[in-house]
């Protein structure tokens, strides 16, 4: 497979709005799983200095054109953490010297700060936002405070507010007008919504929330069941779900990615685990090239907002499961109370359910169990533009991690091209009718050019059989020696 053919990727920026998070790096760098030490590390040190746990805004070199690196909790409040400023949204001058004091207006260090991140290569800059006014400012219309910090991240051209905690966290009417408000004062600005599912009608983006990684996948199917099952969106909020680090869903059900993984693999700087990606599972830390594949595959086939009429969920349920060892190295301390988890340990094992499989504008794709009846969850979605993707995700049991290799099938009508994620057996594609192809074409969705698979693929009427071999070597083909990525591919199809 030497043959070097066209890039099916467009060279255009990925227009979902994607980004990178701080708050897990944030923990790393602090050897600490409590927020005060994580609130108080991030600044212009933790981005910049490129030593060792800093640097994060060199992170990505091939994804960050496609990405918003959103500042997590705390960049607009001082070192010690002083709960009257949750809420300011300007840069801490503790936190930013060089890009605040000597008289400079609010707006202007946040657009010296905006501006320098989009020098490094990011799409744009976003932050974290304590839903609320800050103490601060006790005599102030509360309206007219959030529509000045609006402004100012037009001025600065932000692109990104991820509102989540604060005094009107649960408060619907509140967080509806926030988003009104930063449609007429922020442009630029995707206002990020969570915590309250009636909301999603009147959100650029809504977050499922927080997962430990080892049952990030259920959990996450599970939310994603509840999220996508809405009424349309009919105004002028696309309603898109956020699934966090889940970036191979993101990418083949239409929604948009949170990510929190970082390249600093392996133990925390002080040597010891680090539970927020714990080596025995995933591996998440060492699985970089998913993260340009699924933002590449958006530069094919956007994000698009939810719809429950066109929503499909398997009625099969998939049981996964994790025996804790060392329960500090396997999950953060604070998941251990959390009514999430807690009714869900029993005798040291986390036990968690999800639908097997979830698709969008097509039929439910149909999965044949593997030799010992397991079966992958699977999604798959038909993106406005006419663009198919599907998805295999991982199965959690025991002490164990891994993706049954299963027999796949689904339907595709007349799409041309199609992306591909995850380990199969063998994908089934069904173009409804009989079909002639003339070439196909696959490319690692990492990679730069593509490759002539047409002797590779059987053809049998109207189906297309791609072996998962082939979708494995060529979906990892381009990644490091010590990336450990599952699969992620573009095939295009030319037909008579």
């Amino acid at each position: 497979m030497n043959n070097k053919f066209e890039n099916l990727i467009p060279d255009i920026v990925n227009p979902s709005p994607d980004y990178y998070c701080t708050w897990q790096t944030q923990l790393y760098a602090t050897n600490d799983g409590k927020p005060l030490k994580q609130r108080a590390c991030i600044g212009e040190k933790q981005l910049f200095n490129k030593e060792k746990p800093y640097g994060w805004a060199y992170f990505y070199e091939k994804a960050r054109g496609d990405l918003i690196i959103v500042m997590d909790d705390s960049w607009d409040v001082p070192l010690d953490g002083n709960p009257d400023y949750y809420g300011f949204l300007a840069l801490n001058e503790e936190k930013f010297p060089s890009f605040t004091g000597n008289g400079i207006s609010n707006q202007e260090a946040m657009k010296l700060l905006s501006d320098k991140i989009k020098e490094i290569g990011w799409k744009a800059l976003g932050g974290w936002v304590c839903v609320q006014k800050s103490a601060l400012f006790p005599d102030v219309d509360e309206e007219a405070y959030f529509i000045e910090r609006l402004k100012w991240a037009e001025y600065a051209k932000w692109g990104y507010w991820k509102v989540d905690w604060g005094e009107h966290l649960g408060d619907f009417e509140f967080r509806k007008r926030l988003s009104e408000l930063a449609h007429q004062y922020a442009t630029t600005v995707v206002l990020e919504n969570a915590r309250v599912k009636e909301v999603i009608p009147y959100s650029d983006t809504y977050r499922t929330y927080d997962v430990p990684a080892i049952m990030s996948i259920p959990m996450t199917i599970d939310k994603m069941r509840e999220f996508l099952d809405i009424e349309p969106v009919g105004n002028e909020f696309s309603g898109i779900i956020n699934c966090e680090d889940e970036v191979y869903m993101a990418a083949a059900l239409g929604c948009t990615m949170g990510i929190m993984r970082n390249p600093y693999s392996g133990c925390l700087p002080d040597g010891q685990p680090d539970p927020a990606f714990p080596d025995c599972h995933r591996r998440l830390k060492t699985k970089m090239a998913e993260i340009t594949r699924a933002v590449r595959w958006h530069r094919i086939a956007p994000a698009f907002g939810a719809d429950k009429n066109n929503t499909y969920f398997s009625d099969e349920i998939l049981t996964d499961s994790w025996r804790l060892k060392n329960t500090e190295a396997e999950i953060e301390s604070w998941w251990l109370e959390n009514k999430l988890i807690k009714p869900f340990i029993k005798d040291g094992v986390l036990t968690k359910t999800g639908c097997s499989a979830i698709s969008r504008n097509m039929p439910l794709p149909e999965v044949t169990p593997d030799e010992n009846g397991d079966v992958p969850y699977v999604l798959a979605s038909k993106n406005p533009n006419g663009a198919i993707s599907v998805a295999t995700c991982g199965r959690t049991r025991g002490h164990k991690y891994w993706i049954p290799k299963c027999r796949v099938a689904i339907q595709a009508e007349a799409a041309d091209i199609i992306g591909i994620f995850g380990e199969y057996k063998e994908l089934v594609i069904d173009f409804g009718e009989e079909v002639k192809l003339t070439k196909i074409l696959a490319q690692d969705l990492a990679g730069e050019y593509s490759q002539d698979i047409t002797k590779m693929v059987s053809i049998e009427g109207n189906t297309a059989i791609i072996p998962g071999d082939i979708i494995h070597n060529i979906g990892t083909s381009v990644q490091d020696e010590n990336d450990t990525s599952e699969p992620g591919l573009v095939i295009k199809f030319f037909k008579l």
